[in-house]
């Protein structure tokens, strides 16, 4: 038995209509009135058919009670891999400013070391800063938006018609509250058949991360057609897109192996595990 809430309420209304029955039948209102006294006025066959219902739903709400277990453990599962997932995420993210600075810093050390009795050698140092710091302050910046695809747009389509939009994606990812925004707008050109898709900059990178790391769940709502991504520069989309076609590739020669896209590399996973994947769009 596959546990769901729907199944709960339907065990409640069975054993409270089973209870309901044996009140009528003793001439009892609550359940408090009867005890073995009262039980003894009914006649065996009647008692005898009580019994065996009340068993048949003990012995069904035993099998959902399990059923909810199992699914408590795959829920707690799938929660530690998305708290990894997040970490990973972050890390990544954080492992790239610092790279980023890195490299940056070590080529101004080069310069200085190369360019010292030349008389541009301040002015170079200070662009090659200036460069470095430019490109964190917009990987920063980028890492507090987060792009939808996907999202029918309508014509003369208000602020507040996108807003909810946003809202209507968000809330399929869990039971959680959207954070606060900063921002909501379409971006692009708008052409005639089709649709935008939707930035969101939000106010922290964890924001982003969260809505990345359960976007596989609009995979099995009605918003199936709908893909959230970060917030890439056109040479990044480029090169996500070359990843994207690689991995089409790919699934064409062994679709018996699970590939997807992480810290801008192509992973290969068995399909038996069903890792967290990050959205490819």
């Amino acid at each position: 038995m596959d546990f769901s809430v729907d199944l709960l309420h339907t065990m409640e209304k069975e054993m409270k209509s089973e209870i309901q029955k044996i009140l009528k039948s003793v001439n009892m209102s609550t359940t408090s009135e009867v005890n073995e006294t009262v039980l003894m006025r009914l006649n065996k066959n009647p008692l005898a058919k009580y019994v065996e219902s009340l068993m048949n739903l003990i012995e069904k709400n035993m099998e959902l009670c399990k059923s909810a277990a199992g699914k408590m453990d795959q829920l707690k599962s799938e929660k530690i891999a998305d708290q990894k997932m997040l970490l990973d995420i972050q890390k990544g993210q954080v492992d790239s400013v610092k790279d980023t600075v890195k490299s940056e810093m070590k080529s101004w050390v080069d310069v200085v070391k190369k360019n010292t009795n030349q008389r541009n050698g301040k002015q170079l140092t200070e662009n090659s800063v200036k460069h470095a710091v430019r490109i964190v302050n917009e990987e920063e910046r980028r890492s507090k938006n987060l792009m939808i695809y996907g999202c029918d747009e309508k014509e003369n389509e208000a602020t507040i018609e996108t807003i909810k939009t946003v809202k209507d994606v968000y809330s399929k990812l869990g039971d959680i509250s959207m954070p606060q925004t900063v921002d909501i707008y379409r971006v692009g050109k708008k052409e005639v058949g089709k649709s935008r898709p939707i930035k969101v900059e939000f106010s922290t990178p964890g924001d982003v991360d969260f809505a990345l790391v359960h976007a596989r769940k609009l995979r099995t709502s009605d918003l199936k057609n709908v893909y959230l991504g970060p917030d890439r520069t056109k040479e990044q989309r480029a090169a996500h897109s070359k990843l994207v076609n690689e991995i089409k590739q790919m699934i064409q020669k062994d679709p018996s192996k699970h590939y997807f896209i992480r810290h801008n590399r192509i992973c290969i996973a068995d399909k038996n595990l069903s890792p967290p994947v990050i959205p490819t769009s």
